[in-house]
């Protein structure tokens, strides 16, 4: 009588089984990949609002992208960070913030491969922006230019005026030549000054050093326009985020 024939194992078996070890493994990552990712951004967004000056407020939220925030961890870098805060205010001004960051090192000591940020600021609060700077007049946004009309106060009469500049940038100041300079005399009538002014300027207009208020390293690089809101790109490729360099303001030459 012949001995019973073993039961074979199925030789797939054991691939079934690595493949399905792997499949779970990589899905635990993913959860802890996202879990991770998750508390990432949300600590960021609350360190960037504690860190906030005085009449500065703002809802940040972060976006980290990139594959894996795990590998970038251990690695030393996000690949990109995008920061915003739609809702931001300055002294009850409101504003909208942007922040695009390529390359952000952990170490706040290193060098950030590129940054661009944009500030918009519509047109009430550039009005109001005037009056918190001290300006009397009414300060108006146009297409590629900026108005502003007050009165001035000569021999005891008051005489109404109006100008209009068109700025224009460079990486450290908003040059402003005028397009139009307006004087209400009254009984002469309204005068056009803007040959005049643009005469005495001699191609050179006035300039705001923009420079002065920036951390140093962070380039204007343009200036937007138009009559609902004005928007300021701003852009770096040598910034840290160390208290040391962000306390360090540039100059204009």
């Amino acid at each position: 009588m012949s001995a019973p024939s073993r039961k074979r194992r199925r030789p797939w078996v054991p691939i079934v089984v690595v493949i399905g070890v792997i499949v779970v493994l990589v899905g635990a990552f993913l959860i802890a990949d996202t879990i991770v990712r998750g508390v990432a951004e949300d600590r960021v967004a609350a360190q960037i609002e504690q860190s906030l000056p005085e009449g500065v407020d703002a809802d940040v939220a972060v976006s980290i992208g990139g594959a894996s925030v795990i590998a970038q961890y251990l690695t030393g870098t996000f690949e990109h960070v995008d920061l915003r805060a739609p809702g931001a205010s300055v002294d009850g001004i409101p504003l909208d913030v942007r922040v695009s960051a390529d390359a952000v090192p952990l170490d706040p000591k290193q060098t950030i491969g590129r940054v661009v940020a944009t500030i918009r600021i519509d047109a009430d609060g550039a009005a109001a922006l005037s009056k918190t700077a001290g300006l009397p007049g009414t300060l108006t946004l146009g297409d590629d230019e900026v108005g502003y009309a007050g009165e001035a106060t000569v021999l005891g009469f008051t005489i109404p005026y109006d100008f209009s500049v068109a700025p224009t940038t460079t990486a450290e100041r908003v040059n402003l030549m005028p397009t139009s300079v307006n004087v209400d005399t009254g009984f002469l009538g309204v005068i056009d000054l803007r040959a005049l002014v643009t005469g005495f300027l001699q191609g050179d207009p006035p300039s705001i050093c923009v420079a002065q208020y920036l951390p140093e390293g962070v380039d204007l690089d343009r200036l937007a326009v138009t009559p609902e809101a004005a928007t300021a790109t701003l852009t770096s490729t040598t910034l840290r985020l160390d208290e040391a360099s962000l306390q360090t303001l540039g100059s204009c030459r």
